[in-house]
């Protein structure tokens, strides 16, 4: 059923395509084509990267790329259409072009853009206005216009939201620092300012008990005032006491001269009186012995009271000298403690201040071992100044480069709508339904441009398409592919399957029940005019058809089950028909026992059957494909002959239709990723 483009949903187009250029864009062969006009100069497959594709595949992906013009992909199996149309775009993109992909289905549109999303692509999913930005499958939301718009400008804006952060942070360290660095320029004035007087009061501390002393012993210090004092009063208590104990010693000297006196006496007293003292003296009267006795024992006992009383002076004197050393070892003790203790009410303070500074200082130090500034020693005001200086200067330069950080800032944030503008401008691969046209921004630049944006449009669902869109939409881009179930020809009216017949040179293709090889190719009103069976083989038909009023050997169906292998063998003996169909570029190997061209597009498939061309030449057929054409030199053939062989025999033009049989399906690692654009 041809597209109608008001009717189906998810985003056709209206009509009037917004600024659509004029309509040929010097495209004659949209002109022709459109005329009933196939005759379109050949294309040229294109050499591929290494992917995993089936022949088939590769074939189909080669033309398409190498084709000028328009292209049609036959492949009514969608997982295998979606495969080739991806490798198609992701080639494109590789080769440097930007490609477009329309499909009218946006479940498509997502499978598609999962196939091309790899690391790096360059692909943007664009939206309809009735499409949910927020409801494609999760790989495909990434890759919408504006999730990679919001992602770029995001991302821009985030990385210069981080350089400012960055230098805001660096610039608040260096404040920090700057404020650090003034603090210890004060912490090290004032320790330089309090470590002396610390250092004083240690000192004094130390010296302290011979500073008491020296005081003591040095006249008019107060100390030594308050030991004359002491003296004076021990001096006057001192003086009754010794008086007495004076007294009483000269008492007691007088009472031992008596009683040595007594004992003269005594001893006298049992003498006999000499003639001279007879002569001279009266005689004595006799002591008396008792009496003497009596007066001995009253002075010893005199004397003795005496001695006490002089010991016990002496004592008293004794205990007043102990008390006045005691009590001058007290005050001196009472003066010492005191200055130690203005010591101690001072000395506390300034360790605890100097220790506090050290602390602060240590700390405080770290904040510029941060920016980079070594703190400097503590005891130096000068390096704490010149540390200051450093710290200042990288602020400044610090704040210079925040304010450029904080500009690049604004600037991202007010070109925002530009830089998406630029990221999708530079999509190599867009995918979306045709209704995206109208309404994603990844084409509002491409509204009002010349030529066309695109190099190459992708058309999925081709079967669905009417000619006016067809027209309208290629304005998009310099060439066309189509893509979709469209059919053989002679099966299906949509102007997919009408492009297809003209532009058909399939030299094999199942139509219905039967495998066909073609051999020519009239007209559209001249192919199939009449069909009969080969005598000696019923199952195979040919097809003969009038070509500008002769009749030309058209085709031969043979049933669907034959081989191609087999099909060729028939051409070969009765036509002597080669039909090889390349397969991407071939390579020669030339060997002394064989020279052999070969396609390693074909060649990776697995199976395949030789058939003999003629004598000494061979073709290797995979599938529809030829996977090799070896040459036996004895037979005669040398590398230039076969050369000129091969060349003579491949086909000059393989058309602009490739079909996609329903089987050929790659394993799980087709398609190789290829980074697009």
């Amino acid at each position: 059923m041809p597209l109608t483009l008001p009717t189906r949903p998810h985003g056709r187009p209206a009509t009037d395509h917004p600024s659509a250029p004029p309509a040929d864009r010097g495209r004659p062969w949209l002109t022709r084509l459109l005329a009933g006009d196939a005759a379109l100069p050949p294309a040229a497959p294109v050499a591929l990267a290494p992917a995993d594709r089936t022949p088939a595949e590769h074939d189909a992906v080669a033309r398409a790329l190498g084709c000028p013009d328009v292209f049609v992909l036959d492949a009514p199996d969608r997982p295998a259409r979606e495969r080739v149309v991806a490798d198609l775009a992701r080639s494109a993109a590789a080769r440097g072009e930007r490609v477009l992909v329309l499909s009218p289905d946006p479940a498509a549109c997502d499978r598609l853009v999962e196939l091309l999303a790899t690391p790096g692509s360059r692909v943007v999913r664009a939206l309809a206005d009735d499409e949910n930005p927020h409801r494609p499958s999760p790989v495909a939301t990434r890759y919408t216009s504006a999730a990679l718009g919001r992602g770029r400008v995001e991302a821009a804006r985030r990385d210069a939201a981080h350089a400012a952060a960055g230098l805001e942070a660096d610039h608040a360290a260096l404040a920090a620092a700057a404020a650090a660095a003034d603090e210890l320029r004060a912490l090290a004035e004032r320790y330089a300012a309090l470590e002396p007087d610390r250092a004083a009061l240690d000192a004094r501390l130390a010296g302290l008990d011979a500073e008491v002393r020296a005081d003591a012993a040095r006249e008019s210090s107060p100390l030594a005032v308050m030991l004359d004092g002491l003296r004076a009063d021990h001096d006057a208590a001192v003086a009754p006491l010794a008086a007495d104990r004076t007294a009483v010693a000269a008492c007691r000297a007088e009472a031992t001269a008596a009683r040595q006196h007594l004992v003269e006496i005594q001893t006298e007293g049992g003498k006999k009186t000499g003639f001279f003292s007879r002569l001279l003296h009266k005689p004595k009267t006799p002591a008396d012995p008792t009496d003497l006795d009596r007066q001995l024992a009253d002075l010893d006992r005199e004397a003795k009271e005496l001695a006490d009383r002089e010991a016990a002076l002496q004592a008293e004197i004794d205990a007043l000298a102990g008390r006045l050393a005691a009590e001058r070892e007290k005050r001196i003790a009472a003066d010492l403690a005191a200055r130690r203790a203005g010591i101690d009410a001072r000395l506390p303070a300034l360790v605890a201040e100097r220790d506090e500074i050290v602390g602060r200082y240590a700390r405080r130090g770290k904040e510029l071992d941060r920016v980079g500034v070594a703190a400097p020693a503590l005891l130096s005001t000068e390096a704490a100044g010149r540390a200051a200086a450093d710290v200042s200067a990288r602020r400044a330069d610090a704040e210079g480069r925040l304010v450029v950080a904080r500009d690049r800032l604004d600037e991202v944030t007010r070109a925002a709508a530009d830089q998406v503008r630029q990221l999708l401008a530079e999509a190599r691969v867009v995918v979306g339904t045709p209704g995206s046209l109208a309404a994603d921004p990844t084409f509002a630049a491409d509204r009002d441009v010349a030529d066309p944006p695109f190099a190459l449009l992708v058309l999925d669902h081709a079967e669905e398409l009417a000619e006016p869109d067809f027209t309208r939409l290629t304005r998009l881009a310099g060439r066309c592919v189509l893509a979709g179930a469209i059919g053989r020809p002679g099966g299906g009216a949509s102007f997919a399957a009408r492009l297809a017949r003209l532009l058909d040179r399939e030299p094999w293709a199942v139509e219905g029940d039967r495998l066909v090889c073609r051999l020519a190719h009239p007209t559209p009103d001249g192919r199939g005019a009449s069909r009969e069976p080969v005598a000696d083989r019923p199952e195979i038909e040919l097809r003969v058809a009038d070509d500008g009023g002769r009749a030309v050997l058209a085709a031969i169906a043979f049933p669907a089950a034959m081989r191609v292998a087999d099909a060729k063998a028939f051409l070969v003996a009765q036509l002597g028909e080669t039909c090889l169909r390349p397969c991407g570029d071939h390579h020669w190997r030339h060997a002394a026992d064989c020279s052999t061209a070969h396609w390693p597009a074909a060649e990776c498939a697995a199976g395949g059957d030789w058939l003999d061309l003629e004598s000494g030449v061979r073709e290797w057929v995979v599938g529809a494909f030829t996977a090799a054409v070896a040459f036996d030199p004895a037979a005669g053939w040398d590398a230039a002959s076969a050369e000129a062989w091969l060349a003579a025999r491949l086909p000059a033009d393989r058309g602009r239709v490739a079909a996609l049989p329903r089987q050929a399906v790659p394993t799980a690692a087709a398609f190789r990723p290829v980074a697009v654009g």
